[in-house]
């Protein structure tokens, strides 16, 4: 079974002991969030201290980031109340109202990059990059402020994102 699972979703946590009850391997998917959660370590070391996940695919871009992850996924051992406490500050941070940037609320009707927007959003409030996240923002052809709130690709959401509120805050936060 393959399913995602990671710091902030959980959804799956039942999915995962009925696997291992029944003798069925689980694969997590998306164990960052889709990018979301910055500490590929950590992450890793989330999913991967729980024995009944089998396997996990984490998506990788940089040596840096395989580095992490194998670091992450060579510590199996029971997370430290350390690492439990910056589980719980992703947690916080995140809540469960982000994109993990799976496409499929597209297309969108007037031609917003949905998922971009919400990425280069979090470059600007959580990762304490504005500049670059304004950079990256200002290259997209068509601006959250444009979204005519047409509702076509909440639907498409498999993660219920109230997205027509969440692109208005973008409008709001990049100022167009």
């Amino acid at each position: 079974i393959m399913f995602p699972y990671n710091i902030v979703e959980q959804q799956g946590r039942e999915l995962i002991d009925r696997c291992a009850a029944a003798g069925k391997g689980f694969i997590d998917m998306k164990p960052l969030a889709g990018g979301a959660i910055e500490d590929g370590r950590l992450a890793l070391r989330y999913v991967l201290s729980n024995p009944a996940v089998t396997v996990s695919i984490p998506g990788m871009a940089t040596v840096e980031e395989l580095n992490a992850n194998v670091a992450g996924a060579a510590n199996t051992a029971p997370l430290t109340s350390e690492e439990e406490a910056a589980c719980q500050k992703v947690r916080d941070a995140l809540g469960t109202q982000f994109c993990r940037r799976c496409n499929y609320c597209a297309p969108c009707t007037v031609g917003i990059s949905i998922p971009s927007v919400f990425l280069f959003q979090g470059y600007l409030n959580r990762y304490g990059l504005q500049q670059w996240g304004r950079e990256r923002y200002a290259t997209l052809q068509t601006k959250a402020g444009a979204c005519i709130r047409c509702g076509a690709c909440e639907p498409r959401c498999p993660y219920n994102l109230p997205i027509r509120q969440m692109m208005q805050k973008a409008a709001e936060d990049f100022g167009e």
